[in-house]
């Protein structure tokens, strides 16, 4: 939503629209997923989905300030896909491997860990994105307040470029955060990869006991 709001220059309601491609490409990714684990086994039906998040984060990398809409939504909805492929089938290969009295706990534990997961991936790779901005975005010639406003955040610089009618300063920011965005976007890459050999070297082939389709989408939905 930043990239879309500061750099494209959309709105609130064009930001959500350009969202849909990662929610479809989550959903397409999670219809097939238990039929592709039939056939493949849940272990490399897990590594397929974080093969398939790595090579779309690997793509999303390479964002520019100019990239065109075909090229983001078509990492996002890879992106969202190998999410769907690996999720609903990770969830259902760590149910599987208990017994059905231990199940509610099992559920709890995934939704307790998929919470902690989000929080814990924004101030990392938020971190680091605002590192780089802050390293990269010019603001030399800017009086003191107006430099400080400028790196706490890519839309006060956006707002200041327009007030200042500074084609330079609007250029800078934007770059700027493409540029911590790129560099978020590879270590997040290195985590799906990691994902994926750990994966293939710890996850079961097939479940011990078969999950009932109600404690999947409960533990998912998580």
């Amino acid at each position: 939503p930043q990239y879309f709001q500061a750099v494209s220059g959309t709105d609130a309601m064009g930001s959500g629209l350009r969202l849909l491609p990662l929610v479809l490409g989550l959903v397409a990714g999670a219809i097939p997923a238990d039929r592709v684990a039939a056939r493949a086994g849940r272990k490399l039906t897990v590594a397929l989905g974080f093969l398939v998040e790595a090579a779309a984060l690997f793509t999303a990398a390479h964002t520019a300030t100019d990239s065109s809409e075909w090229f983001i939504g078509g990492w996002m909805a890879a992106l969202g896909f190998g999410m769907g492929l690996a999720l609903a089938t990770a969830v259902s290969a760590a149910l599987g491997e208990l017994p059905k009295e231990r199940s509610g706990v099992g559920s709890a534990l995934m939704q307790a860990l998929q919470k902690l997961g989000g929080p814990f991936g924004a101030a990392i790779l938020g971190s680091m994105l605002a590192n780089v901005y802050r390293s990269s975005v010019d603001v030399a010639g800017l009086p003191a307040p107006a430099a400080a406003a400028v790196r706490d955040s890519v839309f006060a610089g956006v707002a200041l470029a327009a007030q200042l009618h500074s084609p330079a300063l609007l250029a800078s920011v934007r770059s700027a955060f493409v540029a911590g965005m790129d560099a978020a976007m590879l270590v997040s890459t290195g985590i799906a990869v990691a994902g994926m050999l750990l994966a293939l070297a710890f996850l079961p082939a097939r479940p011990a006991i078969a999950p009932s389709s109600q404690e999947v989408i409960r533990a998912a939905a998580g």
